[in-house]
């Protein structure tokens, strides 16, 4: 647009340049709200993204120390039965008519309970 000078009482007016409108402004401000709306969602798609895998890891790291300990109280569990498979064999060894009695007796009170039903 041209500038174009206009007296009035004896003084110089020039107009003043053509401010935008409010439209404009608002359509300007919208654009730029925007942009820090979509900078905002991909900053937090971002921070979502390196929490879930820290969690991730963190959560393998703790399954995998339950497995290891699971693996240990297994291996535990199968030495303590052997252990007690042993004592059992050398006990039957060094009283065999006691362990004959013991399994004549639990025998008998198995059967005795099985024929009251």
């Amino acid at each position: 647009m041209a500038q174009t000078a206009t007296k009035t009482n004896g003084t110089t007016k020039t107009p003043e340049p053509s401010a935008p409108s409010d439209s404009e402004a608002l359509s300007e401000q919208i654009k730029t709200l925007r942009g820090d709306v979509s900078a905002l969602a991909e900053l937090v798609g971002d921070i979502g993204k390196r929490r879930g895998a820290e969690y991730k890891a963190a959560g393998e790291a703790k399954a995998q120390e339950m497995r290891g300990k699971g693996e240990d109280a297994l291996h535990e569990a199968g030495m303590r039965v052997a252990q007690l498979e042993n004592d059992a064999r050398g006990q039957i060894q060094a009283n065999p008519f006691q362990a004959i009695g013991l399994a004549a007796a639990v025998g008998f009170l198995i059967g005795y309970i099985g024929s009251r039903r």
